[in-house]
């Protein structure tokens, strides 16, 4: 059945903090959106399911947390939503949330790592959670690392020092020489980006600054990662450059990197002709 566009009381609108990727949102939070609202009106509905009969909500808010907080702020009755017609299962529903806040970039490495755990909980692989989300393997693997370090290092995540590429090389002295060792890099990560040191690595107890830029040579997977990692942390996942390092890689195939390109050429006015 197709979505339906409606204005709904936020009253029959459940907000759930837990299920929401973001976490809890203050009114602090969502100020400046809120003032964007009142003076320019939403400018993208919300997104909703229907809770099944009985519940005490009508509807289960999917994705627009920030902008259902935005009316509470300003104390408006209803908020133009979408409503998904028909019955989603709870990892659909956390797919469409999660799916959401990566585009947007609202979302940090920990926040991100967060948002997979109940998937993980639910017994989906990395792979199959790549595939869902239309990322690499890599992108998914990297928070998966993440979940598995003590909270510390979550923490140092959360505040923003960690890169991706961080985040591997931590859990890989983590495994190896216990938490002591992943601390000292941690710091040694840190000192880096304090200092604004460029593509700063820890390997085999000693840090990597890579200086053979102008040299061309034939790239190992683990050089391909290392990249795809660099422009991730760089730019996000979602550029033609991290897919065609994903299919390099081997994290996707190769019909699924000519639908990106194919995509992208379409949403900027260029032919794309898939060979064969």
């Amino acid at each position: 059945m197709p979505d339906v566009l409606l204005d709904v009381l936020l009253s029959d609108i459940l907000y759930d903090d837990v299920f929401n990727c973001r976490g809890p949102i203050s009114p602090m939070d969502v100020a400046d959106l809120a003032k964007d609202i009142s003076r320019d009106g939403l400018l993208q509905p919300i997104l909703l399911s229907n809770n099944p009969a009985g519940s005490s909500h009508k509807y289960k808010l999917l994705a627009g947390h920030r902008r259902y907080r935005a009316h509470q702020v300003l104390k408006r009755e209803r908020i133009r939503s979408v409503v998904r017609e028909g019955s989603i299962s709870d990892v659909d529903a956390r797919i469409l949330n999660l799916k959401e806040n990566v585009n947007r970039k609202q979302l940090n490495v920990y926040q991100e790592a967060m948002a997979l755990k109940p998937l993980l909980d639910l017994d989906l692989t990395e792979a199959a959670i790549a595939d869902r989300l239309g990322s690499s393997r890599g992108w998914v693997q990297v928070r998966c690392l993440l979940l598995r370090l003590p909270i510390e290092f979550q923490q140092e995540a959360a505040a923003g020092w960690l890169t991706q590429s961080a985040i591997r090389d931590i859990y890989s002295h983590f495994k190896a020489h216990g938490v002591d060792a992943a601390r000292e890099v941690t710091k040694k990560f840190k000192d880096a980006k304090i200092k604004g040191t460029p593509n700063f690595r820890m390997k085999a107890n000693k840090p990597i600054v890579k200086k053979d830029l102008n040299v061309k040579k034939h790239r190992e997977r683990p050089e391909i990662e290392q990249m795809q990692d660099y422009f991730f942390d760089q730019m996000g996942k979602a550029t033609i450059a991290n897919r065609v390092l994903a299919w390099s890689a081997g994290h996707i195939s190769t019909a699924e990197l000519h639908a990106s390109m194919k995509e992208f050429a379409t949403a900027n006015s260029l032919r794309y002709t898939v060979p064969g």
